[in-house]
Formats: structure tokens, C-alpha cells, sequence
């Protein structure tokens, strides 16, 4: 056997070593650690949802408040408003009432 086929050999058999004992290690570490309880994982979930409910019910709460300011401001502008358009810019509007004669 040459020098190159050795060493390409002995390479291969280093690699697959390793990646037995990779694979043996994840094995025994997977079969040690103890797997999460379904209620532990339910009550997570449970706490995370009740969450998301307190936000969404604030944002409600904002959204509302906003609203509110909007009918305010509009309900005022509609009572300060001129009876007219053309008061609204400053000019008064003349009607024409056919040719002056």
C-alpha cells in the first residue's frame, strides 16, 4: 500500500470513529434527559395565551379612547363650521342672476 492510500484509510477511520461516537453520545444524552410533562407544557402555553389577552384587550382600550377623541374633535368642527363653503375660505360667493341689463 502506497503512502496516500494509507493515509486516506486511516482518515476514513478517524472520521467514522468520531461520528459513531457523536452518534452515541446524543443517543445516551437524549435517553437521560426527562421529558417535559404535558401539563407542564399546557400551563406555559395557558400563561402565554392570558398574555397575548391582556394586550389585545389594552390596545381595545386605546383604540376606543382614540375614537372617542375623534368624534369629539369632529363634533366640535362641525359646530364651529360656517354655514357655507365659500364663508369656510373667507370669500362670499355673488350668484348671477343673468346678464345685467
Amino acid at each position: 500500500m502506497d503512502r496516500y492510500t494509507m493515509v486516506v484509510a486511516i482518515t476514513g477511520q478517524l472520521c467514522g470513529t468520531i461520528l459513531i461516537i457523536s452518534l452515541i453520545t446524543a443517543w445516551a444524552t437524549r435517553r437521560r434527559k426527562p421529558t417535559m410533562e404535558p401539563t407542564e407544557g399546557l400551563a406555559r402555553l395557558e400563561s402565554r395565551i392570558a398574555d397575548i389577552q391582556q394586550s389585545v384587550d389594552a390596545v381595545a382600550i386605546e383604540v376606543e379612547r382614540i375614537s372617542e377623541g375623534q368624534r369629539f374633535a369632529t363634533k366640535l368642527l362641525a359646530e364651529r363650521a360656517p354655514s357655507s363653503v365659500g364663508e369656510a375660505n373667507g370669500i362670499r360667493e355673488t350668484v348671477n342672476r343673468g346678464p345685467a341689463r
